[in-house]
């Protein structure tokens, strides 16, 4: 169990915020005596929970997927990244109807251009076969790349605000992310990197949905008919706390996150040790021949000056 507790955490942490479902996500404070219906909410009570639930199932896929020591091979990498995208992408299409404006200022054109030219880089220099490291030996085709992008954003659509469906703009991040992701060398940590982000953004759905959690319970309590013809008796925003089951959906994000992470650091270690055991394999059989020919040229030198 101690050997694979980074596994155990990639499925528990999902499970613990699937479970979140069923405890409370919002809850009124106890000075109104609960005279205010209803005072706490559930997590299948809102489409906040069944949010969380969502984002927990991908999550557990995603996991048991990065887990299977396949995943470390590129082509298994590549199809979670490809999955990572796509569930991420459709849950955004389905829970996120709304637009997005983005006004393309300088510094996001800066941060748009950089990521963009980024992931491009590392792909095209992947294809042609050379070295993946960073930015480091991709930099002749990062350059040209980023300043394409710069120019050509600035000279379409920058102080023009441009709306976006929400799916799409998830699509184009995550499609950027995942292309780095399975570039960076070494490749076969392609689903783990990804693992990652994922982890953290499903922490980013948890953490930012309090808010609106609250703001569901005390919505509800005011379109309730508090009996004797009264509706409308609701408590104050301040007086409306989340509840346990929203700081479980959180301790399962943390729990998947740091599985993600341990599992990536223990395959990092693997991946450098048998890339570090390659060198000297090749270096022992460079040094074996070059043994082999200098003994060989010693015996002909013996010959020749033997029949001498």
């Amino acid at each position: 169990m101690k050997k694979n507790w980074t596994k155990i955490a990639l499925a528990l942490g999902p499970a613990i915020m699937i479970a979140s479902v069923a405890w409370e996500y919002a809850r009124t404070s106890s000075d109104y005596n609960y005279l205010v219906q209803p005072w706490a909410l559930r997590g299948y009570d809102t489409v906040h929970g069944w949010i969380i639930v969502v984002a927990g199932v991908l999550l557990l896929i995603g996991g048991l997927f990065t887990s299977m020591e396949r995943s470390m091979q590129p082509k298994y990498s590549a199809l979670i990244v490809g999955y990572i995208v796509i569930g991420t992408t459709g849950f955004a299409a389905y829970f996120a109807k709304d637009t997005v404006t983005i006004n393309l200022s300088t510094v996001t054109n800066v941060i748009l251009s950089l990521l963009l030219a980024a992931s491009l880089a590392l792909a095209l220099r992947s294809l042609l076969g050379g070295s993946n490291k960073w930015f480091k030996r991709a930099l002749l085709t990062f350059i040209p790349l980023f300043l394409a992008f710069f120019f050509l954003f600035g000279a379409t659509i920058a102080g023009n605000p441009v709306s976006l469906p929400t799916w799409a703009l998830v699509f184009l991040v995550f499609l950027a992310l995942g292309a780095l992701s399975i570039t960076i060398k070494p490749m076969d940590m392609g689903a783990n990197r990804m693992m990652i982000i994922a982890s953290v953004v499903a922490g980013f759905v948890v953490l930012l949905s309090a808010g609106a959690i609250r703001q569901t319970l005390i919505n509800i309590q005011v379109t309730t008919d508090q009996g004797n013809g009264v509706v409308g008796i609701a408590a104050q925003y301040k007086d409306t706390q989340a509840a346990g089951g929203w700081w479980l959906a959180g301790f399962g994000t943390t729990v998947m996150f740091v599985g993600a992470v341990g599992l990536w650091a223990k395959r990092r270690d693997i991946v450098a040790a048998i890339a570090r055991a390659k060198r000297q394999r090749a270096a022992a059989e460079t040094s074996a021949k070059e043994i082999a020919d200098a003994a060989e040229a010693y015996a002909r030198e013996h010959e020749g000056a033997s029949a001498s």
